[in-house]
């Protein structure tokens, strides 16, 4: 159709750090690489200047850097479920109110789910790993979803290109497969898997107890009078039943459900100027906070927080092209910058460790606000002293509990490059492969897991009168998430489950898509 030129990028910050000596290698790369090029086609009466948006997202997974990304991430998001699950259960053992750093001493009580809790036995301590683990559950709760969706937004450019005003033919008739594939690889394992959460959960209430997210004091989600619901209480801690199977409630396999419909809003965000679709997006991250769309019954599908990350995934998108991303991985992948990522991680649960320790921070607020799946309300600026959990909701509490919010995405993301700024560049033998399949992780990971940390009596460990010590705590809630998520990842289990993972359906499904031919002219 004509002659394709390669045009290396040439922006105003790529000018000022070519000045600086540092875009020459970085141009080499753009140069070498012909995904990251602008293709300009010069056919008969005109030319027409395309940006290929989808030519690298169709091989993202094939660069080193970012299956190491999402590697490490995903292990942050297996060690963050295992703490969740084993620091609930430590949280009812000890009697911890709420933003309280120990346990309650005897004969005290604490506020749950509005409802008074009277403690009649003796006081009970945490092992001291707790306190620090607390600290890693926090930081890990703050970057690894946000970055992980950052992420899925780079590997779905190419879907936003598709659907762009300017997006060719060929690119518009990509849709229908691209449709088939989110429905085989996002909403078919989400409700298989949804469904063996629920098994899972139903099979013991220890499971049920650490599978179920702990209410904060001003918990209107619930309807306690509701004859439906039954309070229950036991060692300290009131679990929310129903009657009913509630299919809905498991969020063990929420982000499939989350990127299939950020992909579904993907289609419009493209039509939109990139700053008014991030403005956009922003706006009803924070704006979800003011409802109770989060949970308004049993945290249905979590959609506070599908909403509440969505402008990660707008990020990545839309900010996270190719000058962008090999900008970030090449250029600020020296060994001075990676070590100012390690000082600024380090630092990160450091500082999160110390302002857990002095009350500075509070654990359940920050827990809640890394879910995103409740009003502002239910658990800031939280007064305990009040029967439902709060006082009055004041207009400053209004305007700051949104700012807070901005300033949480501002935080996690510069924290979270942090991290990913550490992480080498270079394909690293096993971990880049298993990076591949991080599908494999994510799905798999959280039965495995509940599997092991069950069948070994870990959760009646924790749930005993003396809980688990420093060596126990470290080997079940770092060291075997660490360990089963990647395991999930390697071959011989992915090849094992790919059927259940990644299904494909196949002609007894879809129907083949028909081509058009040209039709000749009956008048001629």
């Amino acid at each position: 159709r004509g002659r394709a030129r390669v045009v290396t990028p040439d922006s105003a910050w790529g000018n000022a750090l070519g000045e600086m000596g540092l875009f020459s290698p970085l141009k080499q790369k753009f140069s070498r690489r012909r995904d990251t090029a602008v293709v300009e086609e010069e056919e008969a009466g005109g030319t027409e200047t395309t940006p290929l948006l989808s030519a690298f997202d169709a091989v993202a997974s094939r660069d080193p850097f970012l299956d190491n990304c999402k590697f490490a991430l995903i292990l942050l998001i297996g060690v963050g479920h295992g703490l969740q699950w084993l620091l609930a259960m430590e949280d009812a053992r000890v009697g911890r109110g709420w933003c309280d750093v120990g346990g309650a001493p005897s004969g005290d009580s604490t506020t749950v789910a509005g409802h008074v809790v009277e403690f009649a036995t003796a006081a009970k301590t945490s092992a001291l790993a707790v306190l620090p683990l607390r600290a890693l559950y926090v930081w890990s709760n703050a970057i690894a979803i946000p970055m992980f969706a950052v992420l899925s937004g780079r590997c779905s450019r190419s879907l936003a290109a598709a659907c762009a005003p300017d997006a060719t033919d060929e690119r518009r008739a990509s849709m229908p497969g691209r449709i088939k594939k989110t429905f085989e690889t996002l909403i078919v394992p989400f409700f298989t898997f949804q469904l063996l959460a629920c098994v899972v959960e139903a099979s013991s209430p220890a499971l049920r107890l650490a599978l179920q997210p702990r209410p904060p004091p001003s918990a209107s989600f619930v309807g306690i009078d509701d004859p439906a619901f039954t309070l229950v209480d036991g060692d300290g801690a009131v679990i929310v039943e129903t009657n009913a199977f509630n299919f809905w409630t498991p969020h063990l396999s929420w982000y499939l459900l989350a990127l299939a419909s950020w992909r579904l809003v993907l289609p419009v965000a493209a039509q939109m100027r990139p700053g008014a679709a991030l403005a956009l997006a922003l706006a009803l991250g924070v704006g979800v906070g003011t409802s109770n769309v989060g949970y308004a019954v049993g945290f249905f599908l979590k959609f506070g927080t599908v909403v509440g990350n969505f402008p990660y995934f707008l990020c990545g998108v839309l900010l996270c092209h190719d000058e962008t991303y090999f900008w970030f991985r090449d250029v600020l992948g020296s060994k001075k910058v990676r070590g100012l990522g390690l000082v600024v991680t380090v630092g990160a649960i450091c500082a999160t460790y110390l302002s857990l320790k002095n009350g500075a921070m509070c654990f359940d607020a920050w827990q809640w606000e890394a879910w995103k799946s409740a009003p502002y309300g239910d658990y800031l600026f939280v007064d305990t002293t009040f029967p439902s959990g709060t006082g009055r909701w004041r207009l400053g509490n209004a305007i700051a509990a949104p700012v807070f919010r901005l300033a949480n995405y501002i935080g996690s993301a510069l924290v979270g490059a942090a991290f990913l700024a550490v992480l080498p560049r270079t394909e690293v033998r096993v971990v880049t492969n298993m990076g591949r399949k991080t599908m494999y992780g994510y799905l798999l990971h959280a039965p495995a897991l509940l599997g092991a940390l069950s069948a070994w009596g870990v959760f009646a460990k924790t749930s005993s009168e003396k809980g688990l010590t420093d060596g126990q705590w470290l080997g079940s809630g770092v060291c075997l998430p660490i360990l089963v998520t990647a395991v999930c990842m390697t071959s011989p289990v992915t090849n094992c489950f790919k059927w259940l993972c990644e299904p494909a359906f196949g002609g007894w499904l879809w129907r083949e898509q028909e081509v058009e031919t040209p039709r000749s002219d009956p008048g001629k």
